[in-house]
Order: C-alpha cells, then structure tokens, then sequence
C-alpha cells in the first residue's frame, strides 16, 4: 500500500510538468514531401497480390541463417542474405520484441537495390536465446551485452568479405544499440540511419521505474505475456497500414516462438540508463548518421530525438533529421507514402557515403 502511495504522488506531482514540458517539445527537424517511388520499392498494392506476397515469403526463406555464441554464451540468431556482386552491405538492429523474420518486404527490397543484408535476433527476443523461466518476458541483464552479440555478428559474418561500403539501418531499440556502437566502434560503418530510435521513453516512465525495479525478472505495470487477441490492427499505436500490419502479426503467427510479451522493470531500467550513457558518449560518433523521427510517435520520446541531434551539430557531427509526417513509430511498415520517403532518404543518404 505505502508504495502505492509513493506512485500515486509521484505521479501527481509529475503530471503538470510532464503536460507543460510536452507541450513544449516541439521537433523543428524538416519534413520530406511525397516522393517517387524511386528505388522500386513494394507498395501496399503489391502486397495484396498474392504471388507477389509469396515471392517476398520465399525470398526470404532462401536467406542463409543460423546461431553464434553471444555474449554470456547466449545463443544468437542471425539471417543472411549475401549477394556474389555487389561492394555493399546493410546490417539492420530491429526493435523489441521483434525478429528477422519481420523484415521481409524490408530485406526484400533492399537487396533488389543491390546490398547483401545481415540481420540478427537480439537476444531474449525473436529465435535468439532468453534468459528468462517465462520465456515470454521482455528482459536484459547488461544492455551492453546486445552491442557484444552486434560486434561479434559483425566481426563473425560481415566484415570478412571485404565490403568497400558497409551501412548501418537501426529501428527503435536497435537505435539504442545501433548508436552506442557507433560511439563504441566508429570506424565500423560507412554512414547510418535510425528509423524511430529509442534514445529515451515517454516520461516520466525512466522516474518510475526507479522505484518498482527488483532483483527479480517481473513484467513492469500493464505488460504481460504475448496474446493473440491483442493484436488487432484498429487502436494499434505502430502503424496506420492494416497490410503491413496483419502481415507482421501473421509472421510471428506461424513462427510462434519467435514473439515476445512485455517488458519487464528489468529492461527497462537498464534502458534508461542507456539513454544517460548514449547522450554522455555523443562525441566519440565519427559515422555520418541520420535520423527519422514519426510525427505521431507514441512508442518513443521524440523529443529525445531533437536533444540528440542538438547537441550531436554543437559538437560538429554530420548528421540530418526528418519528421516523418502522417506516420506512426514503424515507419518500415508504415503506408507507402511515409515508408517511401523514410527509405528513399535511407538509400540516398548511404549514397554519399
């Protein structure tokens, strides 16, 4: 009960705060207009045809995978789609609680524009090792450790082959740990761009969390294991494309295994301090970077993303930032008119790099 309490005055004594610092934190990043669909890339249109769906399916299944030791020995693993001519590569960091096995239509037309691509599960997500009993739980013991497991994919499966360029694409939590490692390994990647990146949480949320984390794996407040019957498309807070959204749910439908429920107090306190190291290492980044931010975000803090590239040009980085307008936090999975121009200014940027 006496914690009770604790929250609920923690709690009021934040919310007028919280509804004046929100009310203030206002992205002044440019916005893209409606682009062509310059690099070919799949449209919603396509997706509903069904040849051109099972095309992207057996695309993908054809990819190479397999498993690595991570750090901890936690198993990792990982999918490869190499192409015999080409001098550049993608590596992508998804978001949590996702899996390789999202990204189809994403490989799919990255590597008809010509760059081999390399993905891997973070560990305790996707059909990368948990470490947790409830294997449905959101949980990390070191955040460094998803960096570890990212270097040693990199050293293990990427770097050998001698690419003349190879770029980094990082979505959500993969943000996080896409740009610790260009802080920790600047001279690994070409240029980078982070799609929606995890580089804080809503407030006051990182404030809480402070007094509910335990030593114990326990989902935080409102989180559970995975179900089915929450993933309608209509209220979802990822994207407003109902195709990209059921075939992201039917993915994880028939690989089961693969998904993930909440998080736990656990995750995200260590998250939270991530934020404090990713924003105390900013000038250690030599990559060229770019960042999407989604107009209605709602996964996210977006402003995070306006303190990042703020203080990133004090320092002189070579960076860019885009609001991507009428999108929500996915936008890989987004419409077509944001998903284009998010992957259009993706491509165009590597490009000068």
């Amino acid at each position: 009960m006496k914690q009770n309490t604790v929250i609920s005055s923690y709690f009021k004594c934040t919310f007028l705060a919280l509804s004046i610092l929100l009310a203030s934190c206002k992205r002044n990043f440019n916005t893209l207009k409606e682009q062509p669909n310059t690099y070919a890339l799949s449209t919603e249109q396509d997706l509903r045809n069904s040849t051109y769906s099972k095309k992207i399916d057996s695309f993908y299944e054809g990819g190479k995978s397999g498993f690595f030791n991570g750090a901890d020995n936690v198993p990792i693993y990982y999918k490869i789609f190499e192409q015999a001519n080409t001098e550049k590569a993608i590596v992508i960091a998804s978001g949590r609680t996702e899996a390789a096995i999202k990204y189809k239509e994403l490989i799919f037309d990255l590597y008809k524009n010509g760059y081999s691509i390399y993905i891997h599960d973070h560990r305790g997500q996707g059909l990368s090792g948990r470490m947790t009993e409830d294997l449905q739980m959101g949980y990390i013991d070191s955040f460094q450790f998803y960096v570890d497991d990212m270097k040693l994919f990199y050293n293990q499966y990427v770097k050998h082959n001698n690419y003349s360029k190879i770029y980094l694409l990082a979505h959500s939590m993969g943000g996080a740990i896409g740009m610790t490692y260009l802080e920790q390994f600047p001279n690994d990647f070409d240029a980078a761009a982070f799609s929606s990146p995890m580089l804080g949480l809503m407030p006051p949320i990182c404030g809480i969390v402070k007094i509910l984390n335990t030593d114990k794996p326990k989902y935080a407040i409102g989180e559970s294991a995975y179900k089915d019957d929450k993933t309608l498309f209509e209220g979802n807070t990822l994207t407003t494309s109902e195709i990209r959204y059921d075939r992201m749910v039917d993915a994880f439908a028939k690989v089961p295994q693969a998904a993930l429920g909440g998080a736990t107090y656990q995750w995200v306190y260590k998250s939270c301090q991530q934020f404090k190291y990713l924003f105390s290492n900013i000038e250690k980044i030599k990559t060229p970077f770019i960042i999407f931010s989604a107009e209605h975000e709602k996964i996210v803090y977006p402003y995070a993303h306006q303190e990042f590239i703020t203080e990133a040009k004090k320092l002189g980085k070579n960076c860019l930032a885009y609001e991507i307008e009428n999108a929500n936090h996915e936008l890989f999975i987004e419409k077509d008119e944001p998903r284009i121009e998010t992957i259009n200014e993706t491509l165009n940027f590597y490009s000068k790099y």
